[in-house]
């Protein structure tokens, strides 16, 4: 970490968590998520953050960790992801997660198979190939038929492409606070006090006093450079992957490897909340650790 830096970087595995994941801060993932997305989903007056790790109903079922899981007021669900770099089978790992939500959230011995609404947001920091010949930068998808009918409203993907925002010249949004928001996410990492002014208020000013580096704790900016230097050793790989004409075996593997990264994350986030004599309570929320999981790294008596 650069010894002048004034802000950390929000979209960092750590920063996104940090300032979007935690209950203090909850009033910032409401206004990005109605700034973005509720002309599509309703204005959200309050979430509830869940547990982030889910397992399938058979042991073999593979289990999904989801960066952000909450609902809101009307008990809806939001999957929320950052994804950085750009994984093999992106659009199955999505489309997996929602169908385990909604299997996981059926009423059992109901008839009517009433589920709540499930919706996927991702911030993706890359050009999706997915959308590859599509020019916009947000992206709805949505379960219709060839009329363009739409067949159920129960789940919705939605996309940002932040490096498709950047690169566009006008940026004369209608929707002047979801601009603000992707400006702020894109260039705060790199700003100095000077690019903020005193006109910067509410939301907004919260999110710019949230992010400076002097608010993490000794603990917390550990984490956040190892989450740096993590995504400069995959963007480093990728880019030799590239030279070498390897970038699809090599892709393959950053999946799995990235996927026990963050588990041994987790792990080491929880061991120093356990150092710290944190309730259990709070660490199965922070970490997406179970409360068994947990119990296993507590240091044994003698």
């Amino acid at each position: 970490m650069k010894k002048d830096m004034i802000f950390f970087d929000p979209l960092s595995d750590f920063g996104f968590k940090r300032i979007f994941a935690s209950e203090n801060n909850k009033d910032l993932l409401i206004d990005f998520l109605n700034s973005s997305i509720s002309d599509e989903v309703g204005i959200i007056t309050d979430i509830t953050f869940l547990q982030t790790e889910m397992f399938g109903e058979r042991p073999e079922d593979k289990r999904v960790i989801f960066d952000i899981y909450c609902e809101n007021q009307n008990g809806d669900r939001f999957i929320i992801e950052m994804q950085r770099a750009r994984q093999p089978f992106f659009a199955d790992r999505i489309i997996s997660y929602v169908s385990r939500v909604i299997s996981r959230e059926m009423e059992k011995g109901e008839n009517d198979y009433a589920i709540p609404s499930v919706y996927s947001f991702n911030l993706l920091d890359y050009n999706a190939p997915e959308f590859r010949g599509n020019d916009h930068y947000f992206h709805k998808v949505m379960l219709k038929d060839e009329t363009d009918k739409i067949f159920s409203e129960k789940t919705t993907f939605f996309f940002i492409e932040l490096c498709e925002f950047a690169a566009v010249k006008d940026k004369t949004l209608d929707n002047a606070p979801m601009r603000r928001w992707l400006e702020l996410l894109t260039s705060i990492g790199s700003s100095t006090n000077q690019d903020y002014g005193a006109e910067e208020r509410g939301i907004f000013r919260k999110f710019i006093e949230e992010c400076r580096i002097t608010k993490l704790t000794n603990m917390e900016r550990k984490e956040y450079k190892k989450s740096v230097l993590e995504y400069k050793d995959v963007q480093g790989a990728i880019i030799c992957a590239r030279e070498d004409g390897l970038e699809e075996g090599f892709e393959k593997g950053m999946e799995k490897g990235m996927n026990e990264g963050k588990m041994a994350e987790k792990r080491q986030l929880a061991l120093n909340m356990i150092a710290e004599r944190i309730a259990i309570e709070t660490i199965v929320r922070i970490s997406g650790l179970s409360s068994e999981e947990i119990m296993e790294l507590r240091p044994k008596k003698n």
